[in-house]
């Protein structure tokens, strides 16, 4: 394991200087000292962070670094600023604004991974433009008819960005475990698992055909729904690198002059937008991670058009209860209820102390308390919830975080197209509806069912079980060892003192004795060995040891 990092370190080291270059360039070259990598002593050494001013700056060129290091830095910044429980504030707004533009790719590139992915633009388009609609770091996409008439989108995968990406993993994960043997808090905090959930999230990123089935799981949920849009999949023109839509034409929600000039009801597009999103919370647990003004657009009829499926967030049922009952319990003040929930969300509750995170939510509720709903921040109150639960140390399910996420993104998408509307006007009405169908016959027969079933299960394996128990027990597979702390210092002081008191005894004895060969006469080998004299010397030098031994211990 050792040899094959440091096989990588050695392959990567080129793309280890770039970075290190550009992180020095930006004022972080003193990271690399606190990670003790000595072929990155570049002679510039500059003066710490929080000498060179507010943390808005620290993170602003921490974001140009980013944003220089291309799209695996581009795409880790963008995921970390859904992270608010890790970040601060500052951090997390400049990450938000991190632009994943660079320039296009060739035509001839284009038409080549088409036709690796057996697609051929003479057979299977009337219509391919070569120039692209828009381009980012992942890939770029373009506009096209099929010959069935049907006008779409294809976006196509940037070559060379699956090896770029793989790379820079590798250097993160190296980092992170760099990181972690050197600060208590980053390994409290697990970076380098974090690092592979980013990793995970952003390879899924890169293949197409998951976004494609994100698509099509968008598709199904809302067919129902006459005020939702999703575009349509062309399998037969999609693959890992290409992936072919049904073109949706809409105007973009960040288009607000469009909007009016068109004569939308933006207030009535906020509410749809918010119903939509509770309806992918609560009906189904799938949501589209990412719903910033950029990946929505308005149509026909005002229905919401949902564009970019390569972030989406899956909660199953049980997450789902327990999300809802925090964001509820916050919504009507409910004290108990928030700390509960933070507490069954934690992994870690043995370091946190209930009453005094009670205390806190406390606090935090009583600053919204008496406010009307819809003067009530939901951001701002979701931001507060996450900087408590990171005081705490708690660590939020990395779902959750996504979620909280998306809901602050929303409510700036909301507030944009009507400052009067709020989150919470919606969210009470749809959780108690919610709530209540949890709470019905056909539900509640569900779960006891699904418990029965579980216990059954136990039932059935248990003497399985314990026969399995007993044999490792037998075999000595299994140790059971009791060690008491208390019960081992008084042993070690009990054996001190039996020690101490056979010496005294010893020397007592010696010391007797020598006192009766002196009074013995009569015997020629007594009288000829100075046994007295030798017992006393004997004695007086044990008499000593004794003495200092106790002085030096103390304990007297």
């Amino acid at each position: 394991m050792l040899l094959n990092r440091s096989i990588n370190t050695v392959k990567h080291l080129p793309r280890y200087r770039e970075v290190a270059n550009v992180f020095i360039k930006y004022g972080f070259g003193s990271v690399y000292d606190y990670l003790n990598l000595p072929f990155f002593r570049m002679g510039h050494k500059p003066p710490p962070l929080d000498q060179r001013g507010r943390q808005k700056n620290a993170a602003r060129r921490l974001r140009n670094a980013f944003e220089e290091l291309g799209p695996t830095y581009i795409k880790i910044g963008q995921l970390l600023s859904t992270r608010a429980d890790w970040l601060n504030p500052e951090f997390i707004e400049e990450l938000e604004h991190l632009q994943d533009q660079v320039p296009s790719f060739p035509f001839d590139q284009v038409q080549a991974i088409l036709a690796e992915e057996g697609i051929d633009l003479e057979r299977n388009f009337s219509y391919f433009n070569p120039q692209p609609m828009a381009a980012a770091s992942i890939g770029q996409v373009h506009e096209g008819v099929l010959r069935s008439g049907l006008r779409v989108v294809v976006k196509v995968k940037r070559p060379g960005i699956d090896d770029r990406i793989k790379i820079d993993l590798e250097i993160l994960r190296e980092i992170s475990v760099w990181l972690e043997r050197r600060s208590e808090w980053i390994r409290f905090y697990q970076f380098s698992e974090v690092i592979d959930e980013l990793g995970q999230a952003l390879v899924n990123e890169l293949d197409f055909q998951k976004e494609a089935r994100n698509i099509e799981i968008f598709y199904s949920n809302f067919k129902s729904i006459d005020t939702v849009v999703v575009p349509a999949v062309c399998w037969e023109y999609s693959g890992r690198r290409v992936l072919t839509m049904e073109y949706v034409e809409g105007v973009k929600i960040s288009d607000l002059a469009r909007l009016k000039q068109q004569q939308y009801d933006t207030g009535r597009i906020a509410s749809h937008i918010i119903k939509v999103l509770y309806h992918q919370i609560y009906e189904h647990g799938f949501f589209h991670a990412d719903p910033h003004p950029g990946n929505m657009a308005v149509g026909e009829g005002e229905k919401i058009i949902f564009y970019d499926f390569g972030q989406v967030g899956i909660i199953d049922e049980y997450d789902r209860d327990r999300y809802m009952v925090l964001l509820i319990g916050m919504m009507n003040h409910d004290v108990m209820g928030v700390t509960r929930s933070l507490l069954d969300i934690a992994d870690n509750t043995q370091q946190i102390s209930p009453e005094e995170l009670r205390r806190d939510v406390a606090n935090l509720s009583r600053k919204y308390y008496g406010l009307p709903l819809s003067q009530i921040n939901v951001a701002q109150a979701l931001r507060e919830l996450v900087e408590l639960s990171a005081r705490y140390r708690v660590r939020l399910p990395a779902q959750l975080s996504l979620l909280i996420k998306m809901l602050m993104t929303i409510e700036s998408t909301v507030a944009s197209l009507d400052p009067t509307i709020s989150l919470v006007d919606i969210a009470v009405p749809y959780g108690k509806k919610v709530l209540k169908a949890r709470l019905s016959g056909p539900r509640i027969k569900k779960e006891i069912g699904e418990v029965l079933l579980d216990y059954a299960h136990m039932a059935r394996r248990l003497p399985q079980d314990i026969s399995s128990t007993m044999k490792k027990v037998n075999e000595g597979q299994i140790v059971i060892k009791m060690e008491d702390q208390g019960l081992k210092k008084l042993g070690v002081k009990l054996d001190l003192i039996s020690n101490r008191l056979s010496l005294a005894i010893i020397l007592a004895s010696l010391i007797i004795g020598t006192s009766l060969f002196v009074n013995l006469s009569g015997s020629s080998i007594v009288s000829r060995i100075p046994i007295a004299e030798l017992g006393f010397v004997l004695a007086v030098l044990l008499g000593l040891f004794l003495a200092y031994s106790i002085l030096r211990s103390g304990r007297f």
